[in-house]
């Protein structure tokens, strides 16, 4: 089980904080794209809708979340 002061210590890692800042760009290219061709197409909507969830998800995450896992 991961506890909260390496969790802590883990995000403030260099590469942590990279891929974290490289899934904000990525929810920022999907809001910016849907900006420009929502409606165009349900299922390419839909995808970047999910992509935008997913990150968001994961960037959210908390150790508390691992513990509700077991």
């Amino acid at each position: 089980m991961i506890n909260q002061s390496d969790f802590n210590e883990w995000k403030v890692q260099p590469v942590t904080r990279a891929f974290f800042l490289a899934a904000q760009e990525r929810i920022d290219e999907c809001k910016d794209l849907l900006s420009y061709s929502a409606g165009t197409d349900q299922a390419q909507d839909r995808l970047l809708v999910g992509l935008i969830t997913a990150y968001r998800e994961m960037m959210e995450f908390r150790v508390e979340d691992a513990a509700n896992d077991d």
